[in-house]
């Protein structure tokens, strides 16, 4: 197994803690069209847990 830096290991899960941040804000401030775009930052990290569950293969040991 190879060594990874920090940013390697922390740079998408930052990105995705900031764009659910982010919904979760607008869901709160926002009463109009743009509370689509904020469901769908709020249920980011849902539906790339559910990919990676179901959906992406597992890697070969």
């Amino acid at each position: 197994m190879r060594n990874k830096s920090l940013k390697q290991i922390f740079l998408w899960p930052a990105v995705i803690a900031v764009v659910s941040f982010t919904g979760l804000v607008t869901a709160l401030l926002v009463d109009d069209a743009r509370e689509l775009v904020s469901n769908v930052a709020i249920a980011l990290p849902i539906l790339i847990a559910a990919y990676y569950y179901w959906l992406k293969p597992h890697a070969k040991d």
